[in-house]
């Protein structure tokens, strides 16, 4: 589970994404969207990247964990 202070990337094989930029973010907040049972289905998190000034905000499943916070 991705969780503030991991550092992220997309995944292999996304298209159309400047390299440089996002081969490393650091996720800011995390929100989840939903839970049912007590699991959760997802989470929104919101992602610094590397050169960018604002952040961007996707769904947990488009990132990659490269460095755990924990």
């Amino acid at each position: 589970m991705i969780e503030v202070g991991d550092l992220v990337k997309h995944p292999a094989g996304i298209k159309n994404v400047c390299e440089e930029t996002y081969r490393m973010g650091i996720v800011l907040q995390v929100n989840c969207l939903q839970r049912l049972q007590n699991h959760a289905t997802g989470a929104q998190v919101k992602v610094l990247w590397h050169g960018k000034q604002n952040y961007l905000v996707y769904h947990s499943t488009q990132l990659e964990v490269i460095s755990a916070s924990r």
